[in-house]
């Protein structure tokens, strides 16, 4: 019952978010992934100077939606980085989601709190049951918006391993994969049984990452400088999307160091790049990842935006994804 019920939610917030998401007249949806943040009030120049990268982003790349997907702010009080990070995206009008990391709830603020805060921000597309981020399905409209022509799946990857004696960070589990799964067969039985685009986005990495970095070779492209810090627990999320058919790629953030996106059997492995300050760990340049989806296709366009004073503005890493051939192809 509970399960229906939230299903039911679901199904009100894709139908509430559509009028919101939908292609441009050139056919075209933008997305900026900004992740990782960590933002602390107690580093009070690097929060100023990320939250400054955020506005210079929207300002520069004109998204249709921004995406958080983990790790946002990691400094107490965390209410005022919340306020102070998702500022931006009310500035300029623009709907966003947050995806939580596995840091985002050791601050001072409750799991409903965090909820709250998120929910009931100005052009927040998230939604809450029972004090919890739920896991979500964002249509994007056709530029006519007449029907859904792309989904994007919102995920909780949750923080770290609840099962004695398995040690690491957690996964996506059995309960949210059969959600993924119903409500993709849902939308493809909706589309004649063609299964429509569809992106996920979550913050821990599948444990598919390595095995696709390891055997790419030529194929990865983007900084892969640390090693994948998946799950030890693989519970089919991977499977699941392959045996659907509807993802194209998935997008995570989670591991400072690596920007690389990398095809494996179909599906665009991808992480974001590491848009943060000097409050924790990195080695990349300052920089966000961009994501441009084409309507009635299910190739799709990315790059890194460089955010250094001497290369502002320039793209790197620029890629189409050939999803029939499994093949990154470098856009000039």
């Amino acid at each position: 019952m509970r399960r229906l019920v939230t299903l039911l939610l679901l199904m009100m917030v894709a139908a509430t978010t559509s009028a919101q998401l939908r292609f441009n007249a050139n056919k075209e949806f933008k997305i900026v992934q900004f992740t990782d943040a960590h933002v602390r009030q107690d580093c009070e120049v690097e929060m100023r100077k990320t939250v400054e990268r955020l506005r210079w982003i929207i300002q520069t790349e004109q998204p249709d939606v921004v995406i958080f997907t983990g790790d946002v702010v990691t400094g107490e009080p965390a209410v005022k980085g919340w306020r102070a990070i998702l500022a931006p995206t009310a500035e300029a009008n623009i709907p966003f989601v947050v995806v939580l990391g596995n840091h985002d709830r050791e601050e001072d603020l409750s799991a409903e709190e965090l909820a709250r805060i998120i929910c009931n921000y100005p052009n927040s597309l998230n939604s809450a049951t029972a004090g919890r981020l739920d896991d979500i399905v964002l249509e994007v409209m056709s530029s006519d918006g007449k029907h859904p022509a792309a989904l994007l799946y919102c995920l909780d990857s949750n923080d770290y391993s609840t099962i004695d004696g398995i040690d690491g960070y957690g996964w996506i589990g059995f309960e949210q994969i059969e959600w993924y799964r119903s409500t993709s067969r849902r939308y493809t039985e909706q589309n004649g049984g063609k299964p429509l685009p569809a992106y996920a986005f979550f913050h821990i990495p599948l444990p598919e990452y390595k095995m696709a970095a390891d055997a790419a070779k030529e194929r990865l492209v983007g900084s892969r400088e640390e090693k994948e810090c998946a799950p030890e627990i693989n519970t089919g999320m991977y499977a699941a999307m392959k045996e659907a058919g509807d993802v194209v790629a998935t997008f995570v953030g989670h591991d400072h160091n690596n920007d690389y996106i990398v095809p494996y059997n179909g599906i665009a492995l991808s992480y974001g790049h590491f848009s943060g300050d000097q409050t924790v760990y990195n080695s990349l340049y300052s920089g966000v990842r961009v994501i441009k989806l084409h309507e009635g296709k299910r190739d799709f366009e990315t790059w890194i935006t460089d955010y250094r004073t001497k290369y502002r503005g320039t793209r790197r890493d620029h890629v189409l994804f050939d999803a029939q051939r499994s093949k990154l192809k470098e856009v000039e």
